[in-house]
C-alpha cells in the first residue's frame, strides 16, 4: 500500500510539471520576421543596368496597391547591389522585399563585363529568391521596364508569362538565379540566358533566342529561336512541347506543300570529344509526330523520304548550332567539363577555349516518325 502511494505521488508531479511547462509558453518571449507584410513592397520584377561610371542602375516593379492599378516603379543607383537595396528603400514608404522576385532582367551594359560579382551578389543575398527566373535584355533594363506594354496583365506577369510559354514549347530552357549561378560558378561550363527584344512598332517584348556568353561575359551572339530548340536538344532539355517547321520541297504548289511541322516527342544526344580533343561527335535520336504536311497522305515510301530529308536539315542545323557556338567561344554545353572529367590528363582551362574552337564536328541524326497525328 505504501508504494501504491509512492507510485501515485509521482504520476500527480509528472502531471503538474506538464501543465506547469504548458502555462509558461504563454509567457516566453517569441522570436519572429519583423519585416511584416504590410512593412514591406514585394518586388515581382527587377531590371538592372551598368552607368558609365561603372555603378549599378536597378529598376523594379511592384504590384499594385488595388487590382487594376499601376505598378509602382522606382529607379535607383548605387555602387553595389546592396547599396541599390538601401538606396531603394530610402525612395519608398516600405521595406523593399524580394523573396517574392519573379524575374530579374540584365540590361546588356550590365554583361558586357563579368556578370559574376552582379549574380554572385544576388545569389548569397538572403532576401533573393533563387527561383527567380533570368534573361539578357538587347536594350537597357529600365528601357524596357520603362516601355509601353501591350498587355492585358500588368508588366511583371507579363515578362514572368513570356518566359513561361516560351519555356513549355522548347525554345528556352528554365533559367533561375540558382541554375545560372552553378553554370557560372563552374570553370568548365559557359553561361547562356533567355535573350529579350523589344518592338516599338507592336509595343511588345519578344524572346529572340538565347544569349551566348563566354568567360562570364556576354559574346554579342545569340541563338535565334531555331538553333534555340536545336541547342535544348543538344542538351536534352525539351519540355513537353518541342516544335519544328522546315522546308523539305522546293518546286510544290501551293507554297504550303513545301513545308512540314513535326513535333519531338522523345530526344536523346550524345555528345562526346575524343581523346585527342580533335572532333566533336554529336548523335542525336528523335521521335517524331507530324502535324501538319501540305500533302497530307503519308505512304511507306513517302515516309522514308521525309525522315530522310528531315534528318539531314537537323544534322546542318546543329552544324550551324555547333559552330555558332565555337566561333563565340561559348561553351555552353559543357563540353569542357565532360574533357575534365574523362580526360583530366589533357584538360587545361588556359587553352580550352582554342582547342574547342577548333573541334571537327561530325554529326549523325536519326528520325524515327512514331506517328503521322491527323495526317493520313
Amino acid at each position: 500500500m505504501f508504494l501504491s502511494i509512492i507510485q501515485k505521488g509521482k504520476g500527480n508531479m509528472k502531471r503538474a510539471i506538464f501543465l506547469l511547462h504548458v502555462v509558461l509558453i504563454f509567457f516566453l518571449a517569441a522570436c519572429w520576421d519583423q519585416n511584416l507584410l504590410k512593412d514591406t513592397q514585394l518586388v515581382y520584377t527587377a531590371g538592372y543596368d551598368q552607368t558609365e561610371e561603372g555603378d549599378i542602375q536597378a529598376t523594379t516593379l511592384a504590384p499594385p496597391v488595388e487590382e487594376g492599378g499601376v505598378e509602382n516603379e522606382v529607379t535607383v543607383t548605387g555602387h553595389s547591389m546592396l547599396d541599390t537595396m538601401y538606396e531603394m528603400d530610402l525612395r519608398i514608404a516600405e521595406y523593399a522585399n524580394f523573396s517574392k522576385l519573379q524575374t530579374v532582367l540584365i540590361g546588356e551594359s550590365l554583361a558586357a563585363d563579368s556578370v559574376y560579382p552582379f549574380l554572385d551578389e544576388l545569389y548569397r543575398n538572403p532576401d533573393s529568391n533563387l527561383h527567380a527566373r533570368l534573361a539578357l535584355v538587347a536594350l537597357p533594363a529600365v528601357d524596357l521596364l520603362s516601355s509601353e506594354i501591350e498587355t492585358q496583365k500588368n508588366k511583371s506577369e507579363y515578362f514572368k508569362g513570356i518566359l513561361e510559354s516560351s519555356e513549355l514549347t522548347s525554345v528556352i530552357p528554365y533559367m533561375s538565379l540558382q541554375e545560372a549561378c552553378t553554370i557560372i560558378f563552374s570553370p568548365e561550363r559557359d553561361l547562356y540566358l533567355p535573350y529579350i527584344t523589344y518592338d516599338e512598332k507592336t509595343k511588345r517584348a519578344k524572346i529572340a533566342g538565347l544569349a551566348l556568353f563566354h568567360q562570364k561575359k556576354f559574346t554579342e551572339e545569340y541563338l535565334n529561336t531555331e538553333e534555340s530548340v536545336i541547342f535544348n536538344i543538344l542538351n536534352n532539355d525539351i519540355e513537353e512541347v518541342a516544335r519544328i517547321t522546315r522546308r523539305v520541297h522546293e518546286d510544290r504548289n501551293p507554297e504550303v506543300e513545301n513545308w512540314i511541322t513535326i513535333e519531338v516527342k522523345d530526344a536523346k544526344s550524345n555528345l562526346k570529344v575524343n581523346r585527342q580533343l580533335s572532333k566533336l561527335r554529336a548523335e542525336v535520336t528523335l521521335e517524331i509526330v507530324v502535324l501538319e504536311y501540305g500533302q497530307n497522305k503519308i505512304t511507306n515510301k513517302k515516309e522514308e523520304e521525309l525522315t530522310n530529308i528531315l534528318s539531314d536539315l537537323l544534322a546542318e542545323d546543329i552544324r550551324r548550332v555547333l559552330k555558332k557556338l565555337q566561333s563565340s567561344k561559348s561553351d555552353a554545353l559543357g563540353l569542357g567539363s565532360q574533357v575534365a572529367s574523362f580526360n583530366a590528363e589533357r584538360w587545361d582551362e588556359a587553352t580550352w577555349s582554342e582547342t574547342y574552337q577548333q573541334l571537327d564536328q561530325e554529326v549523325d541524326v536519326d528520325i524515327k516518325l512514331i506517328s503521322t497525328g491527323i495526317i493520313e
